[in-house]
């Protein structure tokens, strides 16, 4: 009666080839559940990768725009404190410092206009199949963008130099 038991497997193996299969699923199932875990763990590793993209690129924004709102603060002073030089009827020749104000206010726009395009590309970058490769030309604008706003700085620097030199520069008549 025994054999007849070891018989019966023997059997079912011979006859159906694929029954040792189904008989141990352990030689598939451990390669399967690694593949799983390995893909689990790649998704979760990909959405905190963008999560943390998406909040440093926040960060840096926030950043770029307060800069550029700070300029624009200073634009605006430096062309009411030019109105006022001009209002005063002095003959001074501030013409130099009304173009670099006037360059610095162009180059702002423009920077802006590609804060606003690259504000726009950011989700493309993070959501595209080579992300690496994509963020590469975002990275250039966005070092365009703080080349324009030191450029801008400078003028400026230059433009209040002009014209604080004026004030200073000019003798005041002696009796």
């Amino acid at each position: 009666m025994f054999s007849s038991l070891l018989a019966i497997p023997i059997l079912l193996a011979v006859i159906t080839p694929g029954a040792a299969q189904r008989i141990n699923p352990s030689t598939t199932t451990p390669n399967n559940t690694a593949e799983l875990r390995r893909a689990e763990v790649s998704t979760k590793i990909s959405a905190l990768r963008r999560e943390r993209i998406r909040t440093f690129w926040g960060r840096m924004v926030t950043r770029i725009e307060a800069m550029i709102a700070r300029l624009e603060t200073l634009i605006d002073r430096m062309e009411k404190r030019i109105a006022v030089i001009e209002a005063s009827d002095e003959e001074l020749d501030i013409t130099q410092a009304k173009a670099d104000v006037a360059q610095a206010k162009a180059l702002l726009a423009t920077a802006k206009a590609s804060l606003e395009t690259v504000k726009n590309d950011i989700e493309v970058v993070i959501d595209s199949s080579e992300p690496k490769e994509a963020l590469q030309e975002v990275i250039t604008s966005i070092q365009g963008i703080k080349k324009s706003l030191l450029e801008i700085h400078r003028l400026l620097v230059q433009a209040i130099g002009e014209i604080k030199g004026l004030r200073v520069a000019t003798p005041t008549p002696t009796p």
